[in-house]
């Protein structure tokens, strides 16, 4: 039996639906993959040359990561708990994250100076990404309300030395969305989702709870987030929408939806870099037309040390 025959079948019916049976065949296949381990490199301490040759010396297998990823180094082999005792990651040298992850905070293009939320930050990677990004210049709020999920978030600012520059918030979406209207230059929404593109086909946990039906609960949440966003937003601000999941639910049907809500206010606009795996997202799902313009948002799908997911970039009017 094939071992992609493992996952749910209706989450292999509809990826089918999604990509053709050619593609959703090659996405099955990468879900059973074992992949590289991903770090980004702390700029500010050191650089991907050093580092790399450094973890080189220490026996680990290092290469850089494909283009646009210039901050991050793909380590193949060995433990991951080699990898964490290292001393560069001790000393917060580097910070273990995923390429789909790393694309999200590429793709908002964050700059000195600016005034940044995060608006559900947690673990914390993509916060500490953007505060480097910064150059720790300007305002980042990264906001979290659970509080197991905010203590975790606190301590992933530290280890990656940003927790004196970023600003930590546990508020409800909606109240920190009032308080701050019109605040933020950039905004970043990365939803919590099915995480679909982190099934793995050894790890049936990964999967054991998925469900059709639990993707709309999801969406409505994700949608929540999103209205947030828009309104903490100043005039001509960036918001970038970000999930690790393939349900079009909960990625065009979702941005459909805002964008007919926020219809002359809000606009789809292409990505500013080229990913790796990317596609365009889908127009129509569920014998619907959705909105043309998420031609312009970006399925990921896992090529080698790239992993899957979903990114839009979507610009407020000024």
């Amino acid at each position: 039996m094939e071992r992609g025959l493992r996952l749910p079948p209706a989450f292999r019916e509809r990826l089918a639906l999604q990509l053709g049976e050619a593609e959703s065949a090659r996405v099955l296949a990468a879900l059973g993959e074992k992949h590289a381990r991903v770090l980004r490199v702390n700029r500010s301490a050191t650089t991907p040359a050093d580092l790399g040759a450094e973890l080189a010396a220490a026996g680990f297998e290092v290469e850089p990561a494909p283009k646009p990823f210039g901050d991050a180094l793909v380590v193949r082999g060995g433990r991951l708990r080699d990898l964490q005792a290292a001393p560069a990651h001790v000393e917060g040298r580097f910070h273990l994250q995923s390429l789909a992850c790393m694309s999200a905070v590429l793709v908002l293009d964050p700059q000195p100076g600016e005034s940044i939320l995060d608006l559900s930050a947690a673990p914390g990677a993509k916060a500490g990404q953007i505060a480097h990004a910064m150059q720790l210049r300007g305002r980042l709020v990264a906001n979290e309300r659970g509080t197991k999920r905010a203590g975790k978030l606190r301590a992933a600012l530290a280890a990656q030395g940003v927790d004196d520059f970023v600003t930590l918030a546990t508020d409800k979406s909606g109240a920190l969305a009032r308080r701050e209207a019109g605040t933020f230059d950039r905004v970043l929404v990365a939803a919590p989702s099915s995480s679909e593109a982190r099934f793995h086909l050894d790890q049936e946990t990964s999967w054991a709870d998925w469900k059709p039906s639990k993707l709309s609960r999801l969406a409505s949440d994700q949608r929540k987030l999103l209205m947030a966003a828009v309104s903490a937003l100043r005039p001509g601000g960036v918001l970038v929408y970000w999930t690790d999941t393939f349900a079009p639910e909960e990625n065009e049907v979702a941005l459909h939806k805002l964008l007919r809500r926020f219809d002359g206010e809000l606009d789809l606009v292409p990505p500013p870099v080229v990913l790796p795996g990317e596609r365009p997202a889908l127009t129509r799902w569920a014998d619907r037309n959705l909105d043309p313009r998420l031609k312009h948002a970006r399925l990921l799908l896992p090529r080698g040390p790239m992993d899957g997911g979903f990114v839009a970039r979507l610009e407020k009017a000024l």
